[in-house]
């Protein structure tokens, strides 16, 4: 166990509670992605015998950086609820810094809304647990003291777990995400268009200081109830992120008509009104999470359980079939070490 100064050892456990995984406990890391923060890989941990996903920073690092992010890390460790990814360990190298979490074998939201090879049919019942979910785990981060706000939330950090119930990931980590931005040589000066989708016009300038504030979360989940009802991407017809901060800063937002907003969508008038509230130009006329979720429980109870359990039971028969079709094109025998782990991070393209 480690001493007292919060900085942690290669080994043993930190203060608050967490472990600190040696990179040996972590046998043949596959390499997935780059991601936000920097690469992700999957591994199955020797002692625990389950799979788990490591994400980490690589380069040199600060005492005074790795420290700051050790703590930020403990911090996140506390967050335990349902629906926030739990933080297994650190993995504290000298080459290294990286978080291990559990690994969730469904992927992303983004994967589940955008992948419709895999799922031809998202049942609406699910698609209102998935937001209802989403506000479940935000509105708990708001709520710890201090309150904890992501900052960063989008269908790519909404993880599913194996029935499909949401698990928030990559919540909190400011310091992460400044360290990984200032490691990356092809960084821009501007955020990436994915995040300009889900961030609030108030945010765009950095070199205006806006105070940290919950109002910005609400506005990134607004912009997820519009992608989870639609299916699409959003402004996929847009390619420069300047051309989307430029139409925000003037009022406008995704489209609400038909053409985007089937009118099949159950309680589509509510829909709409938690979207334009939810991503209001005026910061303080943006609802709470507990608005949200107040508004949308009458709406949950519209829907039995069998009917979830139908939608749960779909999704998992098309995502086989899907699997099964792709193994008998690709000719390769079907077993287990041959499926990829399906690590819920946006590959690169």
């Amino acid at each position: 166990m480690s001493g007292g100064d919060g900085r942690g050892g290669r080994a043993g456990t930190l203060s608050y509670g967490l472990p600190s995984i040696p990179s040996s406990k972590l046998p043949d890391l596959r390499f997935i992605s780059r991601g936000a923060y920097g690469t992700v890989s999957a591994a199955r941990h020797a002692d625990w015998r389950v799979p788990v996903a490591l994400k980490c920073l690589q380069g040199i690092l600060l005492d005074s950086d790795r420290n700051h992010l050790l703590k930020e890390a403990e911090i996140l460790h506390k967050a335990r609820f349902s629906y926030i990814l739990p933080i297994l360990g650190i993995c504290n190298e000298p080459e290294f810094l990286g978080i291990v979490t559990e690994y969730m074998t469904n992927g992303s939201l983004n994967q589940l809304l955008h992948g419709e090879d895999v799922y031809p049919n998202i049942p609406w019942c699910l698609r209102f647990r998935i937001l209802y979910e989403i506000a479940l785990g935000v509105n708990y981060l708001h709520n710890m003291n201090p309150p904890l706000l992501h900052h960063d939330l989008k269908t790519q950090n909404i993880l599913l777990d194996d029935e499909f119930h949401v698990k928030i990931a990559d919540f909190g980590m400011s310091k992460w995400r400044v360290l990984s931005m200032s490691q990356s040589r092809s960084e821009s000066s501007l955020p990436e268009g994915g995040t300009i989708i889900y961030m609030p016009p108030e945010d765009y300038n950095p070199s205006q200081k806006t105070r940290a504030s919950v109002k910005h979360d609400i506005y990134s989940y607004a912009v997820i109830i519009w992608e989870v009802m639609s299916r699409k991407q959003p402004f996929e017809e847009v390619i420069n992120p300047l051309q989307i901060m430029y139409s925000v800063s003037q009022g406008q937002r995704l489209d609400l008509s038909e053409r985007s907003l089937s009118m099949d969508i159950p309680h589509r008038g509510l829909i709409i009104r938690l979207m334009e509230s939810g991503w209001a130009q005026n910061p303080d006329e943006r609802p709470s999470f507990l608005k949200c979720l107040i508004d949308l429980e009458p709406v949950l109870r519209t829907f039995d359980e069998i009917a979830m359990l139908e939608a749960v039971i779909l999704l998992k028969r098309s995502k086989s079939l899907y699997e099964s079709q792709s193994i008998y094109k690709s000719g390769k025998k079907a077993n287990v070490e041959q499926i990829p782990l399906n690590i819920p991070l946006n590959p690169e393209k």
